[in-house]
């Protein structure tokens, strides 16, 4: 795509379809249609999917998202393949770079940016209020994640996580 369309979408995106209710406002659906749309543009995003208001993708680069995923609102996402019915509750982040500290003579803030893999969250993963993940990360299938945990380990599939930093509490049963 060239710059100048990605520019539009993203300044049409940001200005106006940032703000826009959720489906939980009247007309909300209308609204939801125009938010993914103009995300289509700049990102892959599967069917049936919603994305509410203030979701932070920054330029969209490097972000995937499946179908039937629910991202509310005030999620930030970056460097990240979020796969099929996801559900991520608000203000949940998922970080995708990492600050060089190795260091220890030169300011941490003059030392740039450490290259971290993609985060992966596999299929029917739930992240729960406020969830943050470090960078570079692989959520397993059917994982859940309580509210306010920091994940700082790949998890396990069907596990329940919980806590700073996040450990598994339980699995799921089959």
């Amino acid at each position: 795509m060239p710059r100048i369309w990605k520019f539009i979408y993203l300044f049409l995106y940001y200005g106006i379809a940032y703000n826009l209710p959720n489906n939980s406002f009247p007309l909300g659906r209308y609204f939801n249609g125009i938010r993914v749309y103009l995300l289509r543009k700049l990102i892959p995003i599967g069917k049936d999917t919603s994305i509410m208001r203030h979701v932070y993708l920054g330029d969209g680069n490097n972000v995937s998202i499946g179908a039937g995923c629910k991202i509310n609102e005030g999620v930030r996402l970056d460097n990240v393949s979020i796969g099929d019915k996801v559900l991520i509750a608000r203000e949940s982040i998922i970080l995708g770079k990492m600050h060089e500290f190795a260091d220890r003579e030169l300011p941490v803030s003059d030392q740039g940016e450490r290259q971290v893999g993609k985060t992966v969250i596999e299929d029917n993963v739930w992240l729960g209020l406020r969830v943050m993940v470090m960078p570079g990360l692989t959520l397993g299938s059917g994982s859940i994640i309580g509210a306010g945990a920091v994940v700082t380990k790949d998890t396990e599939k069907n596990g329940i996580y919980g806590g700073v930093p996040a450990k598994l509490i339980k699995r799921r049963e089959d």
